[in-house]
């Protein structure tokens, strides 16, 4: 056998090592790439919205974003909520060099950036995103992201899937594929085989060359869809209750405090280890709530407590639909129940908070702002919505209506201000499920 020194050796085995990333290597990458992209400009789609009345969640005014085909039989949309909107909204959607056609929400999430929208399916052959749902990718491995950015049509960049993280809120992966205005809510394809991975949701940072790129998984979007075929409600559950964030500013699964014993009978202390069915794979709060979709009723849950393992019995209510969402505007104040899930720790708990407010409006005029709590009308406190709506409508138009506010006060030794604030009553009118009816009846 003939003998080979150590530098050929080494030079041997560097060569070997790097012969897949030669010059034919990477022109079939480039080529398998470039096939994926064009793939993906038959399922993804431009999507338009107007908001004209928005909750807190939205602004108002035209927005752009992308979308992609996640079921070809019923002309389903997928797309990010802040794409659509959480308020009520007209959409569009336009598949490349096609006009712009009327869309329906179909689904809103209220806890991930998550959007499902319909069109009419009527003499088209959609084509389906491949989705991956069972495999979270891998730090390192190459991602495309495909969409709209800065308004350039049906544009895609590439390239790898940087982390992951959970301290902007739900889970999200970090990707250096750039997200700009415009491909939000477009799909994140893996270029090894194709399949989506992620739905492009956000970016941070100035310059392009620093910014910090984030995707709403698929692994956890599955579930949303799973269930709206199946025809269960997929909304989150309410979480009337906090969770530790360390230092890095991440949510532990570690409980800081209940506000609803009775649902969620948790100790300060208690750690939450698992659900039936999800043993081992509860290790973040997006976790917790995937779990927890369509799941009614009586729930096990096993918790460590003071060194010991648990089992308590909770009982999640899910959240109200962000489609069923409803309100009051009041010269130009769009006022609606808070939502505030830990409210039981304030004394006294917020029933209603301003939204937004409308430019050039009495309501701009006098100053109230976005998210003031509303304590009381004429004097008089309101239980539910439905309640404040019928002392809207028998109340004579043009009759000043006097608000009370709280406000998050800058003092150092108090925490709200409280403010008065006296609207002129000309324009009161309902948003949401119910048709808007003017206060004096008509």
């Amino acid at each position: 056998m003939r003998r080979i020194s150590r530098r050929a050796g080494l030079a041997l085995l560097f060569s070997t090592a790097l012969a897949p990333f030669g010059p034919g290597a990477r022109a079939a990458g480039r080529d398998a790439a470039e096939a994926i992209f064009r793939g993906a400009r038959a399922y993804t789609v431009r999507i338009r919205t107007e908001i004209v009345t928005p909750f807190a969640e939205d602004s108002r005014g035209a927005f752009m974003g992308a979308g992609f085909v996640v079921d070809a039989s019923r002309g389903w949309v997928l797309t990010n909520a802040h794409v659509v909107g959480q308020s009520p909204s007209t959409v569009l959607v336009a598949f490349a060099d096609e006009p712009f056609v009327p869309a329906r929400k179909i689904y809103v999430d209220s806890f991930t950036d998550v959007a499902v929208v319909a069109i009419e399916v009527k003499g088209r052959a959609l084509r389906a995103a491949p989705l991956d749902c069972s495999e979270t990718p891998n730090v390192g491995e190459s991602v495309g992201a495909f969409g709209h950015p800065l308004g350039l049509l049906f544009t895609g960049s590439r390239g790898i899937v940087s982390g992951r993280t959970d301290q902007i809120g739900p889970d999200l992966l970090q990707i250096d594929a750039t997200v700009d205005h415009g491909n939000s809510g477009g799909p994140v394809i893996r270029l090894r085989d194709g399949r989506v991975v992620g739905i492009a949701t956000a970016g941070a940072g100035g310059q392009r060359s620093d910014r910090v790129n984030f995707a709403t998984p698929m692994k956890d979007v599955c579930r949303i869809l799973d269930l709206l075929k199946a025809g269960v409600a997929p909304d989150p559950p309410k979480m009337p209750f906090s969770l530790l964030v360390n230092e890095d500013g991440s949510h532990t699964l570690q409980v800081g405090c209940t506000f609803d014993s009775t649902r969620w009978p948790f100790e300060p202390g208690d750690r939450i280890v698992s659900l039936p069915g999800h043993e081992g794979s509860l290790k973040t709060l997006s976790d917790l709530v995937t779990a927890l979709r369509g799941r009614p009723g009586p729930v096990p849950l096993l918790v460590e407590r003071q060194g010991k393992r648990v089992q308590i019995e909770i009982t999640p209510e899910r959240r109200a639909p962000v489609l069923e969402r409803r309100a009051a505007i009041i010269d130009g104040a769009l006022i609606a129940p808070a939502a505030f899930e830990d409210a039981p720790a304030l004394r006294e708990a917020a029933e209603f908070m301003i939204q937004s407010v409308e430019p050039g409006s009495a309501a701009e005029g006098l100053g109230l702002g976005q998210q003031d709590i509303v304590d009381t009308f004429d004097g008089h406190r309101f239980e539910s919505l439905q309640l404040l709506m019928a002392y809207l409508r028998q109340h004579p138009r043009g009759t000043p209506i006097r608000l009370v506010l709280r406000r998050w006060s800058g003092a150092i030794h108090g925490i709200f201000d409280y403010h008065v604030r006296e609207l002129p009553g000309e324009d009161v009118r309902f948003v949401g499920v119910e048709e808007p009816v003017a206060s004096d009846g008509r």
